[in-house]
This record gives structure tokens, sequence and C-alpha cells, in this order.
């Protein structure tokens, strides 16, 4: 983000001792307009990217583990069952497993049949039978395994991450289930958690990507930067066309407040076929504020042929173009745009406001016509109210002066310029009361307080020989 500070200092003048132009407010008027426009176009560089996905292998085997055994009357059970199993025939598998009269039933039998009901996609019996299996079992790995699997398909995170804890602590050694941990942690905003688990799952399963990718993530949620820009770099070189890597690098960078790093990674995202319009805007914001303002009207010029009806969106850095001097990049954007008639009004109103300010300089005349056009689409585009007053004002125009900065004086961002140019007109016209009251609303509004006094000290005395 840009930032520029605001100064309100004001310089009194005396020629001769006349009471003619006391107080010099046309350099104050053009830097709180500059500023206020900076300001206005001081956006955050944000990098548009989607949210990361994951595929786990979620384990469900349906064999009884060599931890429990089925009891003896069971085994002509287990007999019937496997050869549907094999087949994948849960529902007959399941109207055996009810034809079982048995009350006694083994906690091996419990978990298979858990485990079926959540192979049949029954996962309410599921888990009410697999919960049981733990209250004759609570350490039984098989169970939590196939627990965390049914609360990890309902999303259900918190459940699922107690049963994958439990699997760990009870000594299962398997990268899935410490990469599925870390995702729930990143997800419950435990970053530092998050970043334990893909290490560990990188330790069992180091060529894994998605664990390098998890852990890059945990790592740029935890603002550790100089970590992930070194994991992110890892995973360049093995896929250097992957632009999502070089989005996420550029994230990296910006947090680190390195532009020229972030507009590097931007290009290259752009170069690997990168093409969304909030992008598109943030690598053009880049190459503003790294001075290359030819390209980054390139980008914007691609923005508004990709969406020609969103033309606030591009506005904010063709004002900076212009207040940076750069009026002929602003007028070429400007020139690209077509069917302007098509755009919202209030989108209308902005681009002839931003015409107007780009073809200032060198036809005021022509200037005013789109000021008074943005106007008349929309009455409160109070940096044209701003202008227009100035103009007048330097026309000596006084009345019409005075009507523009009243009208701006209602909007909160231009109070200030509001102010000091109805001061600069009471002064122009020897009215010194009604300047002293303008700066005296003025002054809990400067930051240079010190100077309006003496503004305003001056300005009493000279009321005074004039009375």
């Amino acid at each position: 983000m840009i930032t520029l500070s605001l100064s309100t200092h004001l310089t009194p003048r005396i020629t001769s001792g006349l009471p003619r132009h006391l107080v010099v407010f046309s350099l104050l008027m053009s830097s709180l307009l500059l500023v206020v426009i900076k300001s206005a176009n001081a956006q955050p560089i944000d990098v548009e990217l989607s949210a990361p996905t994951f595929s786990y292998n979620l384990t469900n085997a349906l064999a009884p583990m060599g931890d429990v055994k089925l009891a003896p009357n069971e085994h002509k059970l287990s007999l019937a069952i496997k050869p549907l199993l094999d087949k994948k025939q849960y529902p007959a598998v399941i109207a055996l497993l009810n034809a079982n009269e048995n009350d006694e039933k083994s906690v091996a039998l419990l978990l298979m049949t858990g485990q079926v009901y959540l192979a049949a996609k029954a996962p309410k019996k599921a888990e009410k039978t697999l919960l049981t299996v733990l209250q004759k079992s609570p350490n039984l790995v098989r169970a939590h395994r196939t627990l965390a699997a049914l609360y990890l398909q309902a999303k259900q995170l918190k459940k699922a991450q107690h049963h994958l804890s439990k699997a760990i602590e009870n000594g299962v050694q398997d990268p899935q289930f410490f990469g599925q941990l870390a995702y729930i942690n990143l997800n419950q905003n435990s970053p530092w958690s998050a970043i334990a688990g893909y290490q560990q799952a990188l330790l069992l399963d180091p060529h894994n990507v998605q664990w390098k990718q998890g852990l890059l993530y945990a790592l740029q949620r935890a603002g550790n930067n100089l970590a992930a820009l070194n994991m992110v770099d890892e995973l360049i070189n093995a896929s250097p066309s992957d632009k999502k890597l070089w989005l996420q690098r550029a994230q990296i960078t910006l947090a680190t407040n390195d532009r020229a790093k972030a507009l590097t990674s931007m290009e290259m995202a752009l170069r690997h076929g990168e093409n969304k319009p909030n992008n598109l805007l943030s690598t053009a914001q880049l190459h503003l504020s790294q001075g290359s303002m030819a390209r980054a009207a390139d980008l914007l010029i691609k923005i508004t042929k990709q969406q020609p009806q969103a033309f606030d969106q591009v506005a904010s850095a063709i004002s900076w173009l212009i207040i940076e001097g750069e009026f002929k990049q602003a007028r070429r954007i400007l020139g690209s745009i077509k069917q302007i008639n098509k755009l919202p009004k209030a989108q209308q109103s902005l681009y002839y406001a931003t015409l107007g300010s780009a073809i200032e300089p060198t036809n005021m005349k022509q200037a005013i016509k789109h000021f008074k056009k943005s106007l008349a689409l929309n009455p409160n585009q109070a940096s044209v109210l701003v202008k227009l007053a100035q103009h007048y004002q330097h026309k000596q125009q006084f009345s019409r002066a005075q009507l523009y900065y009243q009208r701006a004086q209602v909007f909160p961002q231009f109070v200030k310029q509001s102010l000091a140019g109805l001061a600069q007109l009471a002064l122009d016209q020897q009215q010194y009361a009604k300047a002293l009251t303008y700066l005296e609303k003025l002054k809990p509004l400067s930051d240079n307080k010190q100077s309006i006094d003496k503004n305003i000290s001056i300005i009493k005395r000279l009321k005074s020989q004039q009375s």
C-alpha cells in the first residue's frame, strides 16, 4: 500500500502593507488535493489465489487387524461374509450381520460392521457402531482410523482431529495421518501445529509434493515468510511453469514488502497463463510503484478489454498515472475504452472526471466540459467539485467558485480543501471575518495547527487595520 502524509501548512504573505492576496493557499490546495487523490488510490495490492485443495487417502480397510480377533462362534459368519466383501456387495453383508442373533458380538465383528456401514454410505450407523467399539476398546487404532475417515468425509474436522491424534498416540506412523492432522490444524487456525504435522509427514514421505504445498501454506499462515520463500522456490524449481506457485511467491514477497520480487513473480505468473483481472490489476499497480508506466498502461488496457463494464476497477490506477504526470499513458488507456454510454452512470461520471484530469494540462477548456459532464451524471463527484472551484477561483469568478467549494465541503475527504479554498476566496475579496471563520474550522482538522494560528493572527491584525 502506498501511503502519503498530509500537511496543511499555510504561508501568509503581506505585500507593501496592502491586504491583497494575504494568504497563499494555491500551493496548499494543490498539495491537499494531491494527497487526497493519492490516498484514494493507495489500495492494497492483493494477489488473488484460489484456496488450496488437498486429497487424502481415507483408510477404511475392511479386514480386521491382528490386534482384534473374531470370536470362535463368528467364524462361520466371517466365511459367509468374505466373498461378499470381495465383491463389495455391502447390502448383502449388512443383511448377514443383522441376521446374527448373538448378543455378545466381538470387538472385531463390531469393527467390521462399522466399516461396512461406512463403505455402504451409512455414516450415522457406522459412527454409532464404531463408538461402541471404542467403549469396549478405547485404544483400538483401526476404530480411530475409520472414525477419522468418517469425520473427514463429513467435514467434521474437530472430531476427525481427535481420532487422528488418538491413532498417532497409539503408534500409527502413517504420513497420511500426519498430513490430514496438519490440514485440520491449518483449518483450525493453528498454523504452527500444521507446520509440525507437515514436517513429520515429509519426514516419512519426503518426495510428496502435497505435503510440501501444505507446509508452504502453513508457513505463510504463520508469517514465517523467509521459510515460505525458500519452500516456494524449491517447488518452483521442480515445477517452473506452475502459475499458482508464482502467485504464491508474489504473495510472500509482498508480505515482506519486496515489491521488485513480487513484480517479477507476477509477471512470471502472467507468462504462464494467469489472466484474472484482479491479478492483472495487481501487476499493473506493482509496475506503477516501480515506475514502469507503459507496461502498467498495457495491463490496464487488457483489463478494460476483458471487462469493459468495470471501469471503476482501473480508474484509481489511471488517476495515479495522472498524478505522476503520465498524461499520455492515461489518455491511451482512456482512449481504449469504447461505448462509454453503456457503463453504469456512476462509472460514466468517473470516466469523464478522469478524462478531464488527463487532458487538463493541454486543453483546459475541454477538460472543464468533461468535468461538467461528470457532475451531470453524478453530482456527488467531489474531486470534480474541487477542481471546478479552483478553476473558477483562478478566473476570479468568486461566486461560482464558492458554490463548488460549498458543495465539496460535505464530503469528509474534501473538507480541508474546501475550507482552505473558501478562506482564500474570502481573502481575495478582503472579507477577513469570513476568512477567519473558515480558518477556525480548518484548524482542528489541520496537522499543523501552529501554522494556522500564525495565519489567524496575521488576518486578525489586518482586520483591525481595515476597521
